[in-house]
């Protein structure tokens, strides 16, 4: 990707969710809320199973859509209508607050830099699309939720948002929303993960914010930005 013809540089900007403009994991967030809402019924089980799929995120060998029928599980039969008003008292009380504020500025500068500003997270759709609205980013991709007859089955559909599909995705996008221009953007990434390698060897300039070891690794050696953002506002 490069400059676009005439000279005009245009921008776009990729972040990651979890544990990058996020201190956490909003799943996990997610998680907790619906277990004090009572949504989730053995809560001591499901944590178990959450923190051996969280531990095998981290070695790079997570089943993706094992973990996603876990974790959508406690939303199967409950309405688009209430899920969202949970969501949206969860976003503002939990979510919110645990932004970094390096990152928040981050987003601002690409702002004034007239960039295009989005975001890719594992997290699933119901969590990060109203997430991107409070922040006024351009897009989120994220996995979507099967809908029918106005509720939630349980189950995933489309893309996943996961290791390559997040590439996938924003290659989507790119040609649905912009078209042939969108390979002639400039492109920004920011991830914490190993799992978004392939997204952040896509982008002309990638950056390693608050990363695992694999990618502090693989950062180092390759010169890229490795950034600690610690702050709240």
């Amino acid at each position: 990707m490069s400059e676009v013809p005439g000279g005009e540089v245009r921008g776009l900007a990729i972040f990651d969710l979890d544990d990058t403009l996020l201190d956490g994991d909003a799943t996990g967030l997610w998680t907790e809320w619906l277990i004090q809402l009572g949504w989730i019924t053995d809560p001591e089980r499901y944590r178990a199973i959450w923190a051996q799929q969280m531990a095998d995120y981290a070695a790079g060998r997570l089943d993706m859509e094992a973990h996603l029928s876990h974790l959508l599980s406690p939303l199967a039969g409950r309405t688009v209508s209430e899920v969202e008003a949970e969501v949206g008292t969860f976003l503002d009380t939990e979510l919110l607050p645990r932004l970094y504020r390096e990152g928040r500025e981050r987003i601002a500068w690409h702002r004034d830099q007239g960039h295009q500003v989005v975001i890719i997270s594992a997290s699933t759709a119901q969590l990060v699309a109203p997430l991107a609205e409070r922040l006024a980013l351009d897009a989120a991709l994220a996995t979507r939720l099967e809908v029918k007859d106005g509720c939630y089955t349980g189950r995933a559909q489309g893309i996943r948002t996961f290791r390559d599909g997040k590439l996938a995705a924003l290659t989507h996008w790119l040609a649905e929303h912009l078209g042939p221009d969108g390979h002639s953007l400039l492109t920004w990434g920011y991830s914490d993960s190993r799992n978004d390698l392939a997204l952040l060897e896509f982008v002309d300039h990638p950056h390693a914010v608050c990363a695992d070891p694999t990618l502090e690794a693989i950062a180092t050696q390759r010169h890229w930005p490795r950034l600690r953002w610690q702050g709240y506002d």
